[in-house]
């Protein structure tokens, strides 16, 4: 009788998909971008004007270029680097999205989607925000005042309203 009940149960278990050839649940989607903004083309560093620079403490920007894309990396007394880096040449946010670990957590920014990631104390922060479909700003701050996540929500609302409307 035992046996027959065991036999039954596992009978159920592999039916109800418990088996080992399951295949794990995709990962989550990025929510859709309801009014894009077009970066393709565009220097980072023209995203932030002189009084924005002068109202986060920041100096004249240098243009870079990393794995990925046209950046641009600014210093100052509110923060000991900052950098935005135009992110057009893979599937925006939700290529950024894989991999992250599990201390990014999903926000929006200016009702962006994007991902945070942050030291505990804050002296790090980095937000990918998707301002497009297959486009994304990928920000960072170290040492910002008064923190470093605070800081960079404030250059990301200059510089995504700087943005022009994307086709």
């Amino acid at each position: 009788m035992i046996i027959r009940l065991l036999v039954t149960a596992a009978a159920l278990l592999a039916a109800a998909g418990c088996g080992t050839d399951e295949k794990p649940s995709p990962a989550p989607t990025v929510p859709p971008v309801e009014s894009p903004k077009g970066l393709a083309g565009i220097d980072p560093c023209t995203l932030l004007d002189e009084p924005a620079l002068t109202a986060l403490g920041l100096e004249a920007g240098i243009p870079g270029q990393d794995e990925l894309g046209a950046n641009c990396r600014w210093t100052g007394t509110n923060a000991q680097e900052a950098r935005l880096t135009a992110f057009t040449s893979g599937d925006g946010l939700a290529e950024l999205t894989k991999g992250r670990d599990s201390t990014s957590s999903r926000v929006r920014v200016l009702g962006y989607p994007a991902l945070e990631t942050f030291t505990a104390r804050g002296e790090f922060c980095r937000y990918d925000v998707g301002v497009a479909e297959n486009q994304a700003i990928v920000a960072t701050m170290r040492a910002g005042e008064p923190d470093s996540c605070t800081a960079l929500q404030e250059l990301l609302t200059v510089a995504i309203k700087r943005l022009p409307a994307s086709d």
